[in-house]
């Protein structure tokens, strides 16, 4: 009876809600649910708000705005209550209620951090939701279109694609983002994510959960990663409940992630626990340290220059018109006074801030951290120049040419613009190119020895696998150095094909490779060898003719000159780690590497030998 005494009176004065104000525009068919006029009519959603962070730094990226019931005994959960709206002809009521809900706290949200709202697809062709949700409300709210991403569930099916492209074109034209969630549960998949576009893809948490135990799911994340990168779209984990969970989706290169591991909804914006931040940029600063790790100009810290930098309780007011003075200054870095970065602001995005009728007076009073862009890149200075060009290329366009800010053990150390990155990758390459091997194109003894010696410094695990071919000389004076040559070019294939991509590979000289490999226990480089073996073996049999490949050897003469048999090809393989012995000199190492290759020599056929 209140229920019903409620909606006549908001109908005869009219609804006052945030947003919208709807109008009976049809008679309704179906029966209103009582559970959804009761929570209708007693606006019982209460909203919270989980953290999506950024997995390149640690640094909250947004918030997820999540709908919680407080209507007593109420016995469904907020996706069955939706369906319910749906069956009572109610979706937009009370879609419009959740989402009026969660805009109420928006305005205590951090400056410049984005907030997420969820969608039913359906809901997005109702003409009151096209022309309720306008820049002016948002406004109002002390909010704009760029802080907005809109979540379109992947769950439902959608009835014409082509209206939900175009309200979707709609509203990304105005500047609110777009993200597909519950991306693979739903019925369309990567048709869809082609058909417009989006700027978020967020992994269902069915494939996010034990995904470290789970090669298949890993497989599927890596190639949705490496289709986004492709179409520039930045993805999403939710539902990260475990360390193994967060480490495994950097290890796959995942944009952000959201979970309890990281922070539960709550109902305030709450900040990152600090040691989950620590632990996302060790597991990044140790993903963004692949060999070669050479010293000198090989690593950004070499290049970086330290510039002043601004503290996040500075006045904007002051570094815009230091920023006026000095057209030379085009960024600066916000640290604290622990060396900690909180963010940059570029000269572009922080004149912008104050130009326009009323950006001064909007600003002028802020502090630098309610002004922070908070999409920024952050590397190791140990990370390398090649690797750091690579992934500030593969940025957004309006960021692509923002400077890096380059850490030391967590800390500020300086800044990298993309042009002095730029010079720097290409002096590096024509270095390499000078030093690499012409006739397999692997780098040469100088990078070898860099490499090496880098590995020694440090105190990771590392395998030196050292390659030798069998019986080489006598397929050279049979077959002629023409074939001798494709012999060598075969074996960089092997090698090429084995080893991951973090593995460094030389060309010592003549028949001698060298790999060089890190994070590998004895089974994995046991593995690697066999599986070079293995590669190599199917790869050189049209090096020879049918009759040597099947008897299984070839007549020459030994180095006396004496006509004898000698079999096909095999590989020798010494692999010296440190697993049992710490070398502090380059020179104990190679000592090591000789005594185990003759201990390869002795034995026929391939041979592997691990100390």
């Amino acid at each position: 009876m209140l229920g019903r005494l409620l909606r006549k009176k908001r109908k005869q004065e009219g609804n006052t809600g945030l947003l919208h104000e709807p109008t009976e525009k049809i008679v309704r068919s179906n029966p209103i649910s009582p559970l959804i006029e009761d929570i209708l009519d007693g606006q019982c959603i209460r909203p919270v708000y989980q953290p999506i962070v950024s997995l390149q730094n640690g640094v909250i990226y947004g918030y997820e705005a999540l709908s919680r019931v407080t209507l007593p005994d109420c016995h469904l959960n907020i996706e069955e209550l939706f369906e319910e709206a749906t069956r009572a002809n109610k979706l937009w009521e009370f879609e419009m209620l959740c989402r009026t809900q969660a805009l109420k706290g928006a305005n205590l949200k951090p400056a410049r951090m984005k907030l997420s709202l969820n969608v039913d697809p359906n809901i997005i062709y109702d003409s009151e939701f096209i022309t309720g949700f306008t820049k002016n409300k948002l406004l109002s709210l002390g909010l704009n279109s760029e802080d907005i991403i809109f979540e379109i569930t992947e769950k439902s099916s959608i009835n014409s694609p082509d209206v939900f492209t175009k309200v979707l074109d709609h509203y990304q034209s105005q500047g609110f983002k777009v993200a597909v969630d519950d991306f693979g549960t739903g019925y369309s998949g990567l048709v869809r994510v082609c058909s417009f576009s989006p700027d978020f893809i967020k992994i269902d948490m069915s494939i996010v959960r034990g995904i470290h135990k789970d090669s298949k799911k890993r497989s599927v994340v890596l190639g949705i990663v490496k289709f986004c990168r492709e179409s520039g779209i930045q993805v999403i984990a939710e539902g990260i409940e475990t360390k193994e969970e967060l480490t495994t989706l950097i290890d796959l290169d995942v944009d952000y992630g959201q979970g309890c591991f990281l922070a539960c909804p709550d109902g305030k914006f709450q900040v990152l626990p600090a040691d989950v931040e620590v632990m996302i940029r060790q597991v990044r600063q140790k993903n963004q340290s692949p060999l070669p790790l050479l010293p000198g100009v090989e690593t950004v810290g070499a290049i970086c220059k330290r510039k002043e930098t601004v503290a996040p309780y500075d006045k904007a007011l002051s570094v815009y018109e230091q920023m006026r003075r000095a057209p030379e200054m085009t960024e600066v870095c916000v640290t604290d006074d622990e060396g900690n970065v909180h963010g940059i602001l570029t000269r572009n995005y922080l004149l912008g801030c104050f130009s326009g009728q009323y950006g001064y007076s909007l600003n002028c009073r802020r502090f630098v951290n309610e002004l922070l862009n908070w999409e920024y890149m952050t590397v190791d200075s140990s990370t390398t120049v090649d690797e750091t060009a690579n992934k500030a290329m593969a940025r957004n366009l309006d960021s692509v040419y923002d400077a890096i800010i380059v850490t030391e053990q967590g800390k500020y150390k300086g800044v990298v613009t993309v042009r002095d990155l730029l010079l720097a990758a290409i002096d590096m390459r024509e270095k390499r190119a000078a030093d690499a091997s012409p006739l397999t194109g692997l780098p040469g003894n100088n990078t070898i020895q860099f490499t090496i010696e880098s590995v020694i410094r440090g105190s990771e695990p590392y395998a030196i696998i050292y390659l030798d071919l069998d019986n080489f000389k006598a397929y050279n004076d049979v077959y002629g150095f023409p074939n001798g040559d494709s012999m060598l070019k075969t074996l960089a294939q092997a090698m090429m094909q084995c080893c991951a991509k973090d593995d460094f590979m030389g060309h010592i000289g003549g028949d001698d490779f060298v790999i060089v490999t890190r994070h590998r226990d004895i089974e994995s480089i046991q593995n690697l060898c066999d599986s070079i073996i293995n590669t190599f073996f199917n790869l050189i049999q049209p090096l020879y003719s049918s009759l040597d490949w099947e008897r299984g050897y070839i007549m020459a003469k030994d180095r006396h000159g004496f006509t004898d048999n000698f079999p096909i090809t095999t590989l020798s393989m010494a692999v010296v780690t440190n697993q049992e012995r710490v070398f502090t000199e380059s020179s104990a190492l190679s000592k090591a590497i000789a005594e185990v290759k003759k201990q390869c020599k002795q034995q026929r056929g391939n041979a592997v030998i691990i100390v």
